[in-house]
């Protein structure tokens, strides 16, 4: 979780960089993201420092994962995520 979050949330912070050239469906997954990666990335944190005994770290992270891979795969095959393919 500790790599995916810092993953995630760069992405999102790309894509809302970007603000003024993309659609707002576009712009909404990268929200998603913005939102979802520090979630998952202080899921890990906290993960890791308490040795995995608590549960509600480990659902914030599960959940904001879920999220975050739900709206990628749902971006992706609704076309609003652009993905290169053969030209």
């Amino acid at each position: 979780m500790l790599l995916f979050g810092y993953v995630i949330s760069e992405g999102g912070y790309r894509i809302l960089s970007q603000w003024h050239q993309i659609s707002p469906l576009y712009a909404a997954i990268g929200v998603i993201w913005v939102v979802a990666g520090p979630i998952m990335l202080a899921s890990g944190v906290g993960i890791f420092l308490s040795l995995g005994r608590r549960k509600l770290t480990l659902w914030a992270g599960s959940v904001s994962a879920i999220c975050a891979g739900v709206s990628l795969v749902a971006g992706v095959l609704s076309y609003i995520v652009p993905c290169a393919g053969p030209t």
